[in-house]
């Protein structure tokens, strides 16, 4: 007889000290982001409100950019512009409500040459107060910062709630409705999961944009910029204080001349930010301070935006932070809800979920059983790994290239890009092998009996949707396999082991591969199935369906097996 080893959950709630330490733990969490939350709804309101000013025209009079020798932020856009509200005059001298300069001379020279003196612009004035106006309102992508600290909101209520809420007694209830409660309740927890996946999911959209799409996109357009003989006016390293500890970044401010104008600009490259590391940052200060004839390249539609550092290096790979954020979301939101329409075993209603994780002896009747994963979306997944791996590698050789066409610069390693493209062809292979998948035939797998008993009996119809005569063989798999999760230091893992394999049917006949069915004992001597949160017992029904020259029929579905009557 073969044993299969497993580790039960204890049943004893947490002692009241403990729920107290779980209820502090987590009431940080939600007062953290609740204090967040209060900051941002009020910067909200107050963009909402900004909604209602009345929009003027206005006459720019004169704008510059003005250095302060103090501060983090010594770059000012200052402007006067000229209006007129209800038959008065006033001047005003607002760029952006709160806006207080920037640490960034580009920036500020931006707003310079678009709100150049004589300019008929618009400006919106305050109707309680005329005196008051701005040439641009708060955006309202504000709101999208909400969904930032709201996750710790979510983990801080949810963890509380289930610390103290109280758990019926279900061994004094009936069977069948401590399986609907839990049922029930697996859906709402599955519905909450969804919302907590999609809150990542808006969280890696709204920062993809900025963070990841903009400084990308900018940097293969630089690739076309005009290389520009410039002067460094200023090179330094600027140390920055956090909760982290001090971070760096390389700050050059250099001159240039471009269409018998002269212009400013400190843009280094098009990621910006700080990290930690004063030497790499202070070599390249040096440079620039000793360099006789630096370049740097000029955007020829808008002369005024330059950078020192194009093509492409490793701190763009930061650029893909955000992705992660995205794919887990929208992945974890798909998963969810799509495990949500199916049951335990597979179908549309196995026996309930008693409290040991076992699942109930309730029958059911005949269930027609659902596949533990669609082709599409195995092949959605598959695509959008290809996309970012080929689409990351494309960029490096791109950049790479348009350095080397301008004189500069040099290809990757060749086995770098021999590995990597290796890996990006095979996942692109993968995709489209997902994709002709997409066009097989769709097995209908029913069962005679929803809950399989351990020694018991059932039977097995098997039809398809579409062209089953493309399969020239058929075989139909009983499996059984126990996964395991532990960890190792502060690594988790998951082993898997097939414990049981029973070859239930094959065949090469066309009508039988259309339809047909099959009966077959469960073997007594194994295991029930079985899941709790380290350690599961899965049994299922594998199909395989041969095709010549085109990927193969796979599909597996879960079934519900219960201890026997003599368990």
């Amino acid at each position: 007889m073969m044993t299969v080893g497993f580790h039960r959950r204890s049943g004893r709630a947490p002692s009241t000290v403990g729920k107290l330490g779980l209820s502090l733990f987590f009431f940080f969490f939600f007062a953290i982001g609740s204090l967040f939350e209060l900051f941002i709804l009020r910067e909200i309101v107050r963009v909402t409100g900004q909604r209602a000013w009345k929009e003027t025209t206005c006459t720019i009079i004169a704008g510059e950019v003005q250095e302060r020798q103090e501060g983090s932020e010594p770059y000012v856009f200052v402007v006067r512009y000229r209006y007129e509200y209800e038959g008065r005059t006033y001047e005003g001298t607002g760029y952006r409500r709160g806006y207080n300069g920037g640490g960034e001379y580009s920036k500020a020279q931006e707003l310079v040459e678009k709100y150049p003196a004589g300019l008929a612009a618009s400006c919106y004035v305050n109707p309680t107060d005329p005196n008051e106006a701005v040439l641009e309102r708060d955006s309202l992508l504000i709101g999208l910062v909400f969904f930032f600290p709201l996750i710790f909101v979510v983990i801080g209520a949810g963890g509380f709630y289930f610390t103290w809420r109280k758990r019926p007694p279900e061994e004094a209830q009936p069977i069948a409705s401590v399986g609907a409660a839990a049922v029930r309740r697996r859906g709402l927890g599955k519905l909450g999961l969804a919302a907590f996946f999609a809150i990542f999911a808006i969280a890696g959209g709204a920062m993809l944009y900025p963070l990841g799409i903009k400084p990308i996109a900018r940097t293969v357009a630089a690739e076309s910029w005009v290389e520009t003989p410039c002067r460094v006016l200023r090179a330094e390293v600027r140390d920055h204080d956090s909760d982290d500890g001090t971070t760096y970044s390389v700050y050059v401010l250099y001159e240039y001349e471009f269409g018998e104008r002269t212009y400013k600009c400190d843009r280094y490259d098009f990621m910006g930010g700080s990290s930690s590391g004063y030497d790499g940052k202070a070599r390249i200060v040096a440079e620039y301070e000793s360099a006789e004839r630096p370049v740097c390249y000029v955007d020829p539609g808008n002369p005024s935006q330059a950078v020192l550092r194009r093509g492409f290096h490793a701190k763009l790979l930061f650029a893909l932070f955000p992705l992660p954020f995205l794919l887990v979301g929208v992945g974890g939101v798909i998963g969810t809800l799509r495990s949500k329409r199916s049951s335990v075993g597979g179908g549309a209603s196995l026996g309930p979920i008693g409290p040991t994780g076992l699942i109930g002896p309730a029958d059911g009747g005949r269930q027609v059983l659902t596949a533990t994963s669609s082709p599409k979306a195995k092949f959605i997944i598959v695509l959008i790994a290809a996309v970012v791996w080929n689409g990351v590698i494309a960029l490096v050789v791109v950049l790479a290239l348009g350095r080397l066409g301008h004189g500069g610069g040099s290809l990757p390693p060749v086995p770098f890009l021999l590995l990597f493209g290796a890996v990006g062809l095979g996942l692109a292979a993968a995709a489209v092998h997902q994709l002709l998948a997409l066009f097989n035939p769709r097995p209908t797998i029913e069962l005679s009996r929803g809950a399989i008993p351990l020694g018991g009996t059932t039977e097995v119809q098997w039809s398809f949707r579409g062209q089953a005569s493309r399969i020239q063989e058929l075989v139909l798999m009983l499996r059984g396999v126990e996964e395991a999760r532990y960890r190792s230091g502060k690594n988790t893992h998951t082993a898997n082991n097939t414990f049981y394999e029973l070859e239930l049917h094959r065949t090469a006949d066309s009508y039988d591969i259309a339809s047909g069915q099959v009966g077959f004992v469960m073997p007594a001597d194994t295991m029930h199935s079985f899941e709790a949160d380290n350690n599961k017992i899965l049994w299922s029904l594998d199909v395989h369906g041969s095709i010549r020259r085109w990927p193969d029929v796979k599909e597996s579905f879960k079934i519900n097996v219960v201890p026997g009557a003599s368990s």
